[in-house]
């Protein structure tokens, strides 16, 4: 130890008078940078039917009255910048699901009380790593693990009323919660050939969900990261020319093309499973006025539980999840635009007593629901401005499982318990400035 602060003093002068050297290669600042703030707003009206609530008590599902309801089905508020070249940031607040009743047929919480809250929904950065080039890009922050096409769309860019919620079972799979969002980074890029005919988009993140353990702050005692990545093809006219983590699904007669992706996740083991994965394939076609999207989701956890006599069963848990929708657009004495859609969604799981105590043990969703939307979409401002009418019902299987099964979305409403889901009418508007 003498000798080597002998040396750090013998060195020392040197040091600080090389530290003394002016820097002038900062980074520059791009010229005419500034914050750009948006506001983003779904006004909803809907009147829902035939929704049903379970009574343990009597141990039979009660018709609770048809209901006409007003909800900011989602609201946005945040800024976006450019402050280097090649380097964006993204930070967005959400205030979603004011004015919901959860005795609606809509899925979702609610936000109301005597002051709605108001939280982060988005927070990250992308940076170009190379001028001029689309091919790398790092994003990293807090955002939404690029695997499933639905779960990474906005909710203003779709053509149904409200998302496909085949998304809600993959986000929970994912990172646990039905925002999908987790914090994590993320390498993709953009490659276009010259002639616009064939293209590749890929992602691969690490991440690390936090909600299986200290009230949603912690992996648990076992740590294992999430891998997700997604690859697409383009067939024609691309996606998009410049890379970015949001996707569309209308072009409005612009694009000819098609995209097909596929992509997978993985988790190692954790508190509750001993390993997650899942894989995902989907699709989106553009040709002039047809607009068609779908996507099939495989979700898998291995984990364990007792049985009788200490005996642990060790198992497999799979599910299937998805949707396929379409839209036609029609310009309407070149003054309106509109659309008339259709989706179809999809959920499946274990039917049986057994599966279904195995996916309660590794905290994933059991038995089956359909979902349908049918409506009519008015473009006035592209998906700026847009008003909706649509009408959503659903379909739901408990299998073997009693009266007061809550193993998916149609059998289950947070701050209820279970039911039987409702159908709805739905009215809405949808802003962004």
């Amino acid at each position: 130890m003498k000798y080597l602060t002998i040396v750090f003093l013998i060195l020392l002068p040197g040091v600080l008078a090389f530290g003394q050297n002016s820097f002038q290669n900062w980074l520059p600042k791009k010229d005419g940078f500034k914050i750009e703030p948006f506001i983003m707003v779904q006004l909803w009206s809907s009147y829902t039917t035939g929704q049903e609530v379970y009574n343990p008590e009597q141990k039979q599902y009660e018709l609770v009255d048809d209901r006409f309801n007003v909800q900011l089905r989602r609201a946005r508020l945040g800024f976006r910048a450019e402050p280097y070249e090649g380097l964006r940031f993204t930070v967005v607040g959400a205030y979603d699901l004011i004015g919901r009743d959860v005795l609606t047929g809509q899925v979702g919480g609610t936000n109301n009380g005597s002051l709605p809250e108001f939280g982060i929904w988005d927070a990250f950065f992308q940076w170009r790593l190379k001028k001029g080039s689309e091919a790398f890009n790092v994003v990293g922050g807090y955002f939404r693990p690029q695997l499933s096409r639905e779960s990474i769309t906005s909710g203003w860019a779709v053509n149904s009323m409200e998302k496909s919620m085949s998304q809600n079972y993959i986000r929970k799979h994912l990172v646990g919660t039905g925002p999908g969002r987790a914090a994590g980074i993320n390498l993709g890029g953009l490659l276009l050939d010259g002639n616009g005919g064939l293209g590749l988009n890929y992602n691969l993140g690490v991440f690390n969900p936090l909600t299986l353990a200290n009230n949603g702050n912690s992996t648990g005692s076992a740590f294992a990261p999430l891998f997700a990545g997604r690859a697409v093809i383009y067939l024609g006219s691309p996606e998009m020319d410049k890379y970015k983590i949001g996707y569309n699904i209308n072009y409005f007669g612009q694009r000819k093309g098609l995209s097909v992706g596929a992509g997978g996740a993985w988790q190692g083991r954790t508190d509750v499973f001993e390993s997650s994965y899942a894989a995902s394939a989907d699709f989106l076609f553009n040709w002039g006025p047809l607009n068609v999207d779908g996507e099939w989701n495989l979700m898998w956890r291995e984990g364990s539980r007792p049985l009788a006599d200490d005996v642990e069963r060790n198992f497999t848990y799979s599910s299937n999840t998805g949707h396929l929708r379409l839209g036609y657009n029609i310009i309407v004495g070149k003054k309106a635009f509109l659309e008339p859609s259709f989706m179809l969604m999809q959920f499946n799981g274990a039917r049986s007593l057994d599966g279904q105590a195995d996916a309660k043990a590794v905290g994933a969703s059991s038995g089956a629901e359909r979902t349908y939307d049918a409506g009519i979409n008015w473009y006035l401002n592209k998906t700026n401005l847009k008003l909706m009418l649509h009408y959503t019902w659903h379909e739901g299987d408990a299998g073997e499982a009693a009266p007061g099964f809550a193993g998916n979305q149609y059998f289950s409403q947070s701050d209820v318990g279970a039911i039987h889901r409702g159908n709805w009418l739905g009215l809405g508007v949808n802003a962004v400035f």
